[in-house]
């Protein structure tokens, strides 16, 4: 075959056709690279200065083509002007900052978390609108800058071109942040009403801010990452199925629809960590087309999902952070060699780290992990 575009490649491998080579991604909304270890590949690809961030209020503020271009990622990203979960307004606390819902987060080097939900002591529904400052998502700010970055890309790159997330939380995780995760819970159990309308909240937040991004993007992007929401611990859900399916999933439909409605033909990625089997099938009937990061936890059987699903659903991710990018060279080859193996066949697949590459892992690897899929991940393979 011969050699295609990153674009093509990608596209290729996103409709279940294996192109040249398996494809690489590094920089999304839940793959991207800690600022820490940023600074370690400028240093090791003699780069000098660094990019202006792309965000503040973050451990990841950089997303940098030079560094892309070096480590061969086909992907390269579209991100929105604002987002509405983080933490950019400092309160007298140097590690306590609001963000623009007036969540408190509280900073835990490297990351931050969200503290007490707004929503935690709340007893009225009408404290959900009273207590939360409910964003205004035809704000020209959450655009800013996002028309011109992605006809850029467009125009000067044969990249596969995505649109980072709107919000880093999805419509189940936020309304956890608000509420607190024990009482959004037992809301859902014995506080219907409650929940339905926090949930409605934050869904037409998302949507609202989804539409105005994808207008601003215009035909320049092949994918966007819904904000992410995780459903699973390593063992198992975190919610039913049935109340995903009840509350959850007809929600998240929104988000799609708003998605198809800009463009039919653009990929639409959901990340999603832990144990999530159960909810796969679910993701296929919302039109999800690729998933992050079928993490490699031990109760999740990434053969079995591919054998399974692997014709409606593509997979990025993977690449365990925790073991193998923490090790050896010859560990991270092993790594990528057994992805390749679980989840390339037939298509289907980019590889990508199953998280944020962290400060602990030595540059060299992530070098490594590059060099890999290039060495092991040639079509047809072995």
């Amino acid at each position: 075959m011969p050699t295609l575009t990153s674009r093509e490649r990608v596209q290729a491998a996103l409709d279940h056709v294996e192109p040249d080579r398996v494809p690489a991604a590094l920089g999304g909304g839940p793959y991207g690279i800690v600022d820490d270890l940023y600074f370690k590949l400028l240093e090791a690809f003699d780069l000098n200065e660094p990019v202006v961030p792309f965000r503040t209020g973050h451990n990841i503020s950089y997303l940098d083509d030079r560094v892309f271009e070096r480590l061969g990622v086909d992907t390269r990203y579209v991100w929105p002007g604002a987002a509405p979960n983080s933490p950019i307004q400092q309160t007298d606390d140097p590690d306590t900052f609001l963000d623009s819902y007036g969540q408190v987060w509280k900073r835990a080097t490297p990351y931050f978390y969200a503290d007490t939900g707004l929503l935690t002591a709340a007893t009225q529904m009408d404290d959900i609108d009273r207590l939360v400052t409910w964003p205004d998502t035809r704000d020209p700010r959450w655009t800013t800058g996002v028309g011109e970055r992605a006809t850029h890309l467009r125009a000067t790159t044969s990249c596969f071109v995505v649109a980072r997330m709107v919000a880093s939380h999805g419509i189940f995780q936020t309304a956890c942040d608000l509420r607190g995760t024990a009482e959004f819970m037992m809301d859902l159990a014995l506080n219907e009403d409650f929940a339905i309308h926090l949930l409605d909240r934050v869904t037409s937040t998302l949507t609202g801010l989804l539409d105005g991004y994808l207008a601003a993007c215009g035909d320049h992007i092949d994918m966007i990452e819904l904000p992410g929401d995780d459903y699973a611990s390593n063992k198992n859900l975190l919610i039913s199925p049935a109340m995903f399916r009840q509350y959850i999933k007809p929600r998240v439909q929104q988000l799609v629809d708003v998605v198809r409605s800009h463009n039919p033909a653009i990929k639409v990625m959901l990340h999603s960590d832990g144990m999530i089997y159960a909810l796969l099938q679910d993701f296929v009937d919302l039109g999800i087309d690729v998933l992050h990061p079928l993490e490699p936890v031990a109760a999740l059987d990434q053969v079995a999902i591919k054998r399974e699903f692997g014709d409606r659903l593509a997979f990025v991710g993977g690449i365990d952070i925790s073991h193998a990018m923490r090790g050896s060279a010859d560990d991270v080859r092993r790594e990528v060699q057994t992805r390749i193996g679980q989840l390339a066949r037939g298509g289907g697949y980019m590889v990508a780290p199953s998280n944020h590459l962290q400060a602990d892992i030595p540059p060299e690897n992530v070098i490594a992990l590059f060099e890999a899929v290039r060495e092991y991940g040639m079509y047809p393979l072995g």
